[in-house]
C-alpha cells in the first residue's frame, strides 16, 4: 500500500529523529535545560551535572545556564542559590520499546499513545551554620521605630533586594519522571486543533508517598491547564505553500492550503502514534 493511498500527502516522525534533535539541541542551546542563581552559573563546579556542550557555545560565548532569582526564605529578604538541570528527554512512540514506563502509568503503553522519560537534577544551596548564623538578624529597636499609630508590618518590603546567602555546595539530587499522552485533532469554536493531551504523569520513588502524589497533582495540573494549551496549533496557521519558490510553474498568488483528512473505516486515527511513528494525513486543496 502507498503512503498517500489514504491522502495527498503523508507526513511522518520517527522517534528516533526526535531523540536525536533534542540531544543536538541539548548540546548546542544548553541555556534551554539549565537554570541557576548568578552565583551557581558564576562557579559551574557547583552545579549538580555538568554541562555538555558543543564546542560552538564556547566559541560564540552562548551562555550555559539560564540565570533565575534566588530561592526565598519566606519572611526574609534572603535567598538561596539552586539549580535545576534537565539532563536526559526521550520521547517513546508506541508500540512502547525505548524504555519501561512504571507500573503506576499501567504498562505496557496503549495503542495511539507516546511516552516521555526525563531526568532532572537539582540542588539547593543550603549555607553552612556558622554562615547563617551572622545573617540572623538582631531584635528590632522599638525606640527607633516610628509613632505612626500602626504596629507596621513585620513583612519584607518588596522594594528591599534579595540578599543570597553565600553557598560552598549544592546539596543535589535527581527526580525520574514518565509522562504518557497522545496528540489529537479538536475543534474549538468551528476552528481545528493540534493537540498534545497528557494521560498520565508519575514522579518515580518519593517518600513519603502522600508528598509524591502531591507533587504529581501538582504538576499535572500545570501540564493540563498551563503548559500542553500553549502548545496548541491552529491548523489554519501552518498551511504549507507548496508553491512558494515555484512561481514558474504555479502562477501566483496561487497557494496550496493543507488540512488534515477527516477521520474514517479506511483511516481509523489522524494523527496516528504507531510503528515508533507519528503519522499525519493531509488533504491538499489549490486556491
Amino acid at each position: 500500500m502507498g503512503f498517500t493511498d489514504k491522502c495527498d500527502i503523508f507526513a511522518s516522525f520517527h522517534e528516533d529523529g526526535f531523540n536525536q534533535i533534542i540531544s543536538h539541541v541539548r548540546k548546542q542551546r544548553p541555556s534551554l535545560f539549565n537554570y541557576a542563581t548568578a552565583d551557581v552559573a558564576k562557579n559551574r563546579e557547583l552545579l549538580c551535572k555538568a554541562i555538555e556542550a558543543h564546542p560552538i557555545v564556547f566559541i560564540r560565548n552562548n551562555p550555559l545556564v539560564t540565570i533565575v532569582n534566588p530561592l526565598p526564605v519566606p519572611g526574609t529578604n534572603f535567598g538561596v542559590n539552586f539549580a535545576v538541570q534537565l539532563v536526559d528527554l526521550r520521547i517513546d512512540f508506541h508500540p512502547g520499546d525505548e524504555f519501561n514506563l512504571p507500573p503506576e502509568l499501567d504498562p505496557p503503553l496503549k495503542a495511539q499513545r507516546l511516552a516521555i522519560k526525563l531526568r532532572l537534577c537539582g540542588g539547593i544551596g543550603c549555607p553552612p551554620k556558622e554562615i547563617i548564623d551572622k545573617f540572623i538578624p538582631p531584635p528590632e529597636d522599638l525606640s527607633k521605630r516610628p509613632e505612626t499609630g500602626t504596629h507596621g508590618s513585620d513583612r519584607p518590603r518588596d522594594d528591599v533586594p534579595i540578599i543570597t546567602l553565600p553557598t560552598r555546595q549544592l546539596i543535589c539530587f535527581c527526580l525520574d519522571a514518565y509522562a504518557t499522552g497522545g496528540v489529537r485533532i479538536v475543534t474549538y469554536n468551528g476552528k481545528p486543533y493540534l493537540e498534545p493531551f497528557l494521560d498520565g504523569f508519575e514522579i518515580v520513588d518519593i517518600k513519603p508517598v502522600e508528598l509524591e502524589n502531591g507533587l504529581e497533582c501538582y504538576i499535572g495540573l500545570i501540564l493540563r491547564l498551563a503548559v500542553l494549551p500553549g502548545l496548541r496549533l491552529l491548523l489554519k496557521h501552518a498551511p504549507l505553500n507548496l508553491t512558494q519558490g515555484a512561481t514558474d510553474l504555479f502562477p501566483q498568488p496561487t497557494n496550496v492550503v493543507l488540512s488534515p483528512m477527516p477521520v474514517s473505516a479506511a483511516l481509523p486515527n489522524n494523527p496516528a502514534i504507531e510503528e515508533d511513528l507519528l503519522k499525519v494525513f493531509i488533504k491538499a486543496e489549490v486556491i
